[in-house]
């Protein structure tokens, strides 16, 4: 019987450090691909930093036109260079273009990529499962013996053993 205990627990755990092997898999490759979603913002938004390009403080110069023709408008009456309204101009086209309804950008590669880290690792999904249902299962027998021998041991001190 205690050959039969050890060899369930060297089984569990090596189911353990499977799933948790696989859990890091998992969550470097999301982080991986996080990254390059955000390199990706990044050089497509032609941000200064990741972090510019992800909250899209890179449209801040935007901030005061409402639109393309004040853009036009502040050149022509020369409060801005003709360099600055180029500038401008395309930064509000790509706004225009990648900014979504919900503010955030997207265009079919950050869609591509968001798909990939949406479903990443999912073929592992079921081992983990099957995993975590083995815990579950070991940790409730876990929780019943405890109880059952808090029981045991407050009989046996009732009956003063």
């Amino acid at each position: 019987m205690t050959n039969n205990k050890f060899t369930a627990s060297n089984e569990y755990k090596e189911k353990e450090r499977e799933a948790k092997a696989i859990r890091k898999d998992i969550a470097t490759a999301c982080g991986i691909i996080s990254e390059g979603i955000l390199r990706y913002k990044k050089k497509r938004l032609h941000a200064r930093s990741k972090k510019q390009a992800e909250d899209l403080s890179v449209f801040d110069d935007l901030k005061d036109y409402e639109s393309k023709k004040e853009i036009q408008d502040a050149y022509g009456w020369e409060f801005i260079s003709e360099a600055e309204m180029d500038r401008l101009t395309a930064m509000w086209d790509a706004r225009e273009q990648c900014i979504d309804a919900q503010g955030k950008f997207s265009d079919r590669v950050t869609e591509m990529l968001e798909q990939a880290l949406r479903s990443c690792g999912e073929e592992y999904y079921d081992k983990l499962a099957a995993f975590d249902g083995m815990k579950k299962r070991r940790d409730t027998d876990i929780a019943r013996i405890e109880h059952e021998n808090r029981d045991n041991d407050y009989q046996r001190h009732i009956n003063g053993l």
